[in-house]
């Protein structure tokens, strides 16, 4: 059988990276016969899907019959009916309910990541309507930080980044991306469309151009250099290696499925073959990535207009002077904007770049491009792009292209790049199909696969999704194999509990921010989390939920906290990332700049996850290192001494007011007489500093103390 892994010369390769015509993901086989189809995969003869389609996770969901409970008048939500329910079957009851001081601070840290005022807790504790509760919530969901605290759960799982390892060229304006999440959140835009977008936004009718940053999810996946050195190969080892990542990301990211363990062979335990994965890795190879503005490309302002314009006439001729002198170079048409940006303005220094006369906010990003959507037919001498062009897109793109098809990819016998089996039609898993699985053949095929993620596959991915909102809420989840929901993953725990959430979740319009609701406001949320010794006997790692989990605040809502109770978080919204390891950052820790080659040394301290793999769920540690940083990082004792000044001025007349002041700030409530006495002993043993420098010390103990540092 032809090698169809064949590639032009290594010269050509570099030339068209560096002409912007080719990008590490742009790979392909040599085009088939025009009218003669591909050898199709053979199928798969060891695997039952009859019996596979019977697993648990890929079962339809509904609603559930509430069941009996012992305790008619505890249930708040739903929810509790069958947490409830669990609890008697174990002759187990209920904790008792969190004072509403401890219950303000716990939904505010999950719903928005920052902790309450003094005065927005008294303000609560002392509100005597029924409704309290729920109009709390409500403007919690409806803050922007609440799209700012849950973006940030969603970029962990995209392993959102803002460079690539090894060498390859960093992605400009990356964090488009990340306001892109945290803007949608806000809005509750529908679960499926969340994702939808992430996949296809470029083919999804209608939408604004700003609405392509979404497309981040796939564009800012780790990519890694290419070298004209390399042997076609290594160059085909690296492209198989991208293809998995991004197949992991959807994967086990949406569907909680190890698909990328079926890339050498069958998957030894979950209905997945090789072929399922190559259908899947034909789309990513029917995709490159190319930059493209997120707004018009010109505004209104019509002396810049023709001032472009002017400046355009004036490359075109020096461009076509140069153009006589080479030959043997790529044929192609761009648009005017970008026309000579490589050819002449690399080349005469003089010259302006175009870009730079842009009004504010021409930025672009890396996207997934409609026009790009094909397959990069490779022969000896030349070779050219195949395309099925979105009229509409073709303004944005560099390079104009012939129509034609995208491409299907052969089997890689074993993962084995050099060794090609059978080309596998681009499709959905056959296992999470009901019949004939979905064919993803429009353009590169994302938008199909998207359809089938959240319609053909929707009862686990709604299954999915609602696991990891309530493992967010409540520490662990319902399935605690997050992103494994296989064979080898672990089965729920309520598992009615978790068919309910998602039947209803899907029903209400694949609201997550509905969804948040109905957990926070339940009795099972309300709980205290009080340790019980005869029910941590039955239960020791309280997975039938007898009592609320106590959490340690992530790194963000840690730092974001101390800069709220020094009054110096910065609370704007979006923009530019900034280096968190500088003190005087101050704007919310999502800000902060997010490193796959150089992490800052804060995040990585404070247990941030990799963003070179799939983590489903953060590690919590212990180490010195995060003791160290609480007694001598320039932050901490900036953000104590901040506090201090405040509370307590240069010279405090009233100790007992500054100490009471102090505590409201980090604590938002008053000291308990006790306390009072031992911030008193602690100034009168710290004589010998500076006033100043005393009460630092006093306000870096409660911003370092484990009242602070966990929520109840």
């Amino acid at each position: 059988m032809k090698n169809p892994l064949r590639y032009p010369p290594t010269w050509l390769i570099a030339a068209g990276m560096a002409a912007g015509l080719l990008v590490p993901a742009a790979k392909s086989s040599d085009p088939q016969p025009a009218n003669e189809p591909p050898p199709a995969a053979e199928e798969p003869g060891e695997i039952d899907l009859a019996a596979a389609r019977s697993f648990w996770s890929f079962q339809p969901v509904a609603v559930q019959p509430l069941p009996e409970i012992s305790q008619p008048g505890w249930p708040r939500t739903r929810i509790d009916y069958f947490v409830l329910h669990q609890l008697d079957q174990r002759k187990l009851t209920p904790s008792p309910p969190a004072d509403r001081q401890t219950f303000m601070r716990r939904v505010c840290f999950d719903l928005i990541g920052l902790p309450p005022t003094w005065e927005q807790a008294q303000a609560f504790v002392e509100d005597p309507a029924p409704d309290a509760e729920e109009r709390l919530v409500d403007r919690l969901l409806a803050s922007p930080q609440y799209g700012e605290r849950w973006g940030r759960h969603w970029l962990d799982l995209a392993r959102y980044a803002e460079d690539h390892p090894n060498g390859a060229p960093p992605p400009r304006f990356a964090h488009r991306y990340r306001d892109w999440v945290v803007q949608a959140l806000n809005q509750d835009l529908p679960y499926d469309e969340f994702v939808r977008r992430q996949l296809a936004a470029d083919h999804v009718p209608s939408l604004p151009l700003d609405e392509l940053a979404a497309l981040g999810f796939l564009g800012l996946s780790p990519a890694y250099a290419l070298d004209e050195k390399f042997s076609k190969e290594v160059v085909a080892s690296i492209v198989a290696e991208e293809w998995e990542e991004r197949i992991d990301l959807i994967t086990r990211g949406l569907l909680g499925l190890t698909v990328a363990c079926a890339r050498c062979h069958d998957h030894k335990y979950d209905p997945i073959t090789t072929a399922d994965y190559y259908a899947l890795a034909g789309v990513l190879a029917s995709t490159q990535l190319v930059e493209r503005p997120t707004v018009p490309l010109f505004d209104e302002d019509a002396t810049t207009v023709a001032s472009l314009m002017e400046d355009l006439r004036f490359h075109q001729s020096r461009y076509e002077a140069r153009k006589k002198q080479r030959e043997g170079l790529i044929r192609t048409k761009e648009p005017d904007v970008y026309r000579y940006d490589k050819e002449i303005l690399e080349s005469a220094s003089e010259i302006q770049r175009i870009h730079s006369l842009l009004p504010p906010g021409y930025e672009k990003m890396p996207r997934v491009n409609a026009v790009r959507d094909a397959a990069l037919r490779i022969n000896d001498e030349h070779y050219v792009i195949r395309e099925l062009v979105s009229p509409e897109a073709r303004f944005w793109t560099r390079i104009e292209y012939e129509a034609g098809a995208a491409q299907d990819v052969a089997i890689q016998v074993r993962g084995n790049v050099s060794q090609l089996g059978l080309v596998a039609p681009r499709r959905f898993l056959e296992a999470l199909s009901r019949g004939t699985p979905r064919p993803l053949t429009r353009g590169s095929g994302r938008l199909d696969l998207a359809e089938a993620i959240v319609s053909d596959a929707a009862p686990l991915t709604a299954r999915v999704i609602v696991n990891r909102v309530w493992g967010w809420h409540f520490g662990q989840p319902i399935v605690r194999t997050l992103s494994n929901f296989g064979e080898l993953g672990e089965r729920p725990s309520h598992p009615e509990l978790l068919d309910d959430l998602a039947a209803r979740f899907i029903s209400d319009g694949w609201s997550l921010k509905r969804l948040h609701r109905e957990i926070v406001l339940s009795a099972t949320y309300r709980q205290s989390s009080q340790f019980r010794s005869d029910c941590y006997a039955v239960d020791p790692d309280n997975i039938l939920l007898w009592r609320m989990n106590r959490q340690r605040l992530s790194v963000e809502a840690w730092r974001d906290a101390m800069l709220l109770a020094a009054g110096r978080l910065d609370q704007t919204v979006g923009g530019p990332s900034a280096n968190v390891d500088d003190p005087s950052m101050n704007r919310r820790t999502l800000y902060a700049k997010t490193s796959r080659a150089d992490a800052a040394s804060v995040l990585q301290t404070f247990d941030c996850p990799e963003t070179t793999r799939h983590v489903e769920q953060r590690s919590v540690t212990t180490t010195p290192l995060q003791q160290l940083f609480f007694l001598n990082s320039p932050f901490v004792l900036k953000q104590a001494s901040a506090i201090a000044h405040s509370a307590s001025g240069e010279s405090p007349i009233d100790g007992h007011r500054a100490i009471r002041e102090v505590y409201r700030r980090i604590l938002a409530r008053d000291p308990t007489s006790d306390e009072s006495r031992d911030a008193e002993r602690l100034l009168d043993g710290l004589s010998e500093l500076s006033v100043q420098q005393r009460w630092a010390m006093l306000t870096q103990s409660l911003l370092v103390s484990n009242e602070f540092l966990f929520v109840d």
